[in-house]
C-alpha cells in the first residue's frame, strides 16, 4: 500500500504551489458571484453555513491539487493527438460561446445557479449538477464560466473518444470521427448548462471505454488495467448511474457488462467497488429529493398521459372508473384536469401553471394515486400509448426562447441574471442570429421552425441506427458489443413511458450515442475501402 506521505512526495511541487496560490486567490474571485458565509458563528444557522463553506472550500482545494497535477502531467506526458483534438474543439466551442455569450440559458439552470452561489444543492436537477456549478463558478466566477467549464469537459471527452476510435495512419479519414460533435444540436447543447448536456457525453464515454476495454481483453492484448484506470471507470459509471433518474438501471447493467467481459469472475472486486461508490452517490440525492420536493418530481413523470386517461375514465364513468377518479382526486384535482383538457392544456402546463391542479396529499395518498394511474393505463392502453407515442415523435422541442433573455422585461429569472458579472452578450443581435442558426429557426421569428428542424432535432434516426446495429450484432453474435448498444437503447422505453414533456433533451444521450456509432461505422467502412485499394 502506498502511504499518504509517499503520495505527497510524488506530487509535482510546482503544480502543488500553483494549486495553493489558486486556492487563496479563489476567496477573492468568489466574492464576484458567491453569497456564502465565510466565518460567522453568532447563530447556529450561521455556524452551520460556516462549516458548510469550510467543507466546500477544502474539497475545492483537493480538486485544485488534482487538476493542476493533471495539467502539469499532461504537458509532459499526454498524447499529442489528444491535446490537439481537445485544444481544437475547445477553440471552436470558445468561439461559439463568445458569439452566444453568456451561453444558452433557458429555465431550470437559473434555479441551479441561484442555489449554487449560496452553496445549496438543487435536488430537482440532482445535487451533482449543483456540485458541478459550484466547482465551475469557483474556477471561473461568472455565469458563462459554467458553460466554459462544461465546454472544457466536453472537449476532453471528445478528444478521448476520437483517440480511442482513430486508427494510426488513417489520415483524413480520422476527420469522420469529428462529425457527430459538429452537428448543430450538439453544438447547441454544449452551450446549454443543463445536466443532460454533459451527462450525454459522460454516458457515451463510459460505453466507449467499455467497448474498447472489452475488445482488448477479448484479444488478450490487455489482461488487466491499473488501479487508476479502474478508479476512473468506477467513478464515471457511478456518476452516469446517479445523475439521471432513468439511468438507475445501470446498477444492474454495469455489473452485468463487467461480468460478461470477465467471464463471470475476473472483475468481481471492481463490481463491488462500483456498487459501493454508486450507493454513496445515490443516497444523498434520494434523501434530499424527499426532503425538498417530496413526490413532486415523480408526479411530473405521469402528468402528460394522466390528462387523457382522466378524460377517458370520465367519459366511460363505470363504477371502477369513478372509484379510480376518486383516488386520483386526492392528489390531482380531477375537475381542474378536465377543465384544462377542454382548454387544450397539457398535464405539464397544468402542473406548473395551475395552482389548483395539485391538492395537499400524504405519501399514502400518492402511493394509491400511482396504483390508480397504472390501473387506468392498463384499462385504456390505447389512450395511454397514443399520448406516449405522440410525445415521443414530437420530442424535438427546446424549453424556452433563450434569445429573449436580455430583451424581455418582467421575467424574474431574467432580471436577476442580468445583475451577475459579465452576463450581458457581447452583441445581442449577433447572439440571437447565431442561436437561431443553431436551432434552425426562422430568421425573423424564433417561434417558427424551419422545415428540417424537427428532423435534425429528433432522436428517432439515432434510435433506428442503434436498432439496426443491434440486429447486425445479434446476427454476428457479437455479444459484448450488443450488450453495450442495448444498454443505451433500454433508456428509450424508460423515457418513452415517463417523459414529462416533448423536449429534445430527454433523448439527447441516445441521440449523441446513435450518431457516434453511425459515424464510427462510416469511419470503419472508409478504412476497409482504403485497405482494399492499398492491397490491390
Amino acid at each position: 500500500m502506498i502511504s499518504v506521505k509517499q503520495t505527497i512526495q510524488k506530487l509535482n511541487k510546482t503544480a502543488l504551489i500553483v494549486a495553493v496560490v489558486h486556492f487563496f486567490l479563489s476567496f477573492l474571485t468568489d466574492r464576484l458571484i458567491f453569497d456564502y458565509v465565510l466565518f460567522d458563528v453568532s447563530t447556529t444557522k450561521l455556524m452551520l453555513r460556516t462549516i458548510e463553506t469550510a467543507v466546500v472550500k477544502i474539497a475545492f482545494l483537493l480538486l485544485l491539487v488534482f487538476i493542476w497535477q493533471l495539467v502539469f502531467w499532461a504537458a509532459k506526458h499526454a498524447d499529442r493527438i489528444f491535446l490537439k483534438v481537445a485544444g481544437g474543439y475547445m477553440l471552436l466551442m470558445t468561439v461559439m460561446l463568445l458569439l452566444t455569450w453568456p451561453g444558452i440559458w433557458r429555465m431550470d439552470e437559473f434555479g441551479i445557479l441561484s442555489s449554487s452561489i449560496q452553496l445549496f444543492p438543487h435536488f430537482w436537477q440532482n445535487y451533482i449538477t449543483s456540485v458541478f456549478y459550484i466547482v465551475a463558478l469557483m474556477l471561473v466566477p461568472f455565469p458563462a464560466g459554467v458553460v466554459l467549464v462544461q465546454c472544457a469537459c466536453v472537449s476532453l471527452i471528445v478528444a478521448r473518444l476520437v483517440t480511442l476510435c482513430m486508427r494510426e495512419g488513417a489520415g483524413w479519414r480520422n476527420a469522420v470521427l469529428f462529425l457527430p460533435f459538429l452537428m448543430l444540436p450538439v453544438l447547441d447543447s454544449n452551450l446549454y448548462p443543463i445536466r443532460m448536456s454533459l451527462y450525454a457525453f459522460l454516458e457515451v464515454l463510459l460505453i466507449t471505454e467499455l467497448f474498447f476495454f472489452a475488445k482488448r481483453y477479448a484479444e488478450q492484448s490487455e489482461e488487466s488495467r491499473g488501479l487508476d484506470y479502474w478508479c476512473y471507470l468506477t467513478v464515471l459509471a457511478a456518476v452516469v448511474t446517479v445523475w439521471r433518474t432513468e439511468a438507475i438501471y445501470y446498477f444492474v447493467a454495469y455489473p452485468v457488462i463487467l461480468l460478461v467481459v470477465g467471464k463471470g469472475r475476473r472483475f468481481v472486486k471492481q463490481v463491488l467497488f462500483y456498487l459501493v461508490i454508486g450507493v454513496i452517490l445515490f443516497v444523498p440525492q434520494k434523501v434530499g429529493e424527499k426532503l425538498t420536493s417530496g413526490e413532486q418530481y415523480e408526479l411530473t413523470s405521469v402528468v402528460l398521459p394522466l390528462v387523457p386517461l382522466v378524460q377517458a375514465a370520465d367519459e366511460h364513468a363505470d363504477a371502477q372508473d369513478l372509484e379510480l377518479l376518486d383516488v386520483i382526486d386526492r392528489v390531482v384535482n380531477v375537475e381542474v384536469t378536465l377543465q384544462g383538457a377542454a382548454e387544450g392544456k397539457s398535464g405539464i402546463n397544468l402542473f406548473w401553471g395551475e395552482p389548483r391542479f395539485q391538492r395537499d396529499y400524504t405519501a399514502a395518498d400518492f402511493k394509491e394515486f400511482k396504483s390508480a394511474f397504472y390501473q387506468l393505463a392498463a384499462k385504456y392502453p390505447d389512450v395511454f400509448l397514443k399520448e406516449r407515442w405522440e410525445t415521443f415523435c414530437d420530442s424535438s422541442d427546446l424549453l424556452e426562447n433563450t434569445t429573449e433573455l436580455f430583451t424581455k422585461d418582467g421575467v424574474m429569472n431574467y432580471e436577476t441574471f442580468k445583475n451577475y458579472p459579465l452576463s450581458k452578450p457581447i452583441h445581442d443581435q449577433l447572439r440571437t442570429c447565431v442561436i437561431k442558426l443553431l436551432e434552425l429557426r426562422d430568421t425573423h421569428n424564433y417561434d417558427v421552425k424551419l422545415e428540417v428542424t424537427d428532423f435534425v432535432y429528433s432522436a428517432i434516426p439515432a434510435v433506428l441506427v442503434l436498432m439496426a446495429v443491434a440486429l447486425g450484432l445479434l446476427c454476428r453474435r457479437r455479444w459484448t458489443a450488443l450488450l453495450l448498444v442495448l444498454t443505451v437503447l433500454v433508456k428509450v422505453p424508460l423515457v418513452f413511458l415517463t417523459a414529462p414533456s416533448r423536449l429534445f433533451m430527454y433523448y439527447y444521450s441516445v441521440y449523441l450515442f446513435g450518431y457516434c456509432v453511425l459515424f464510427y461505422l462510416v469511419f470503419q467502412l472508409c478504412n476497409k475501402v482504403a485497405d482494399k485499394k492499398t492491397a490491390a
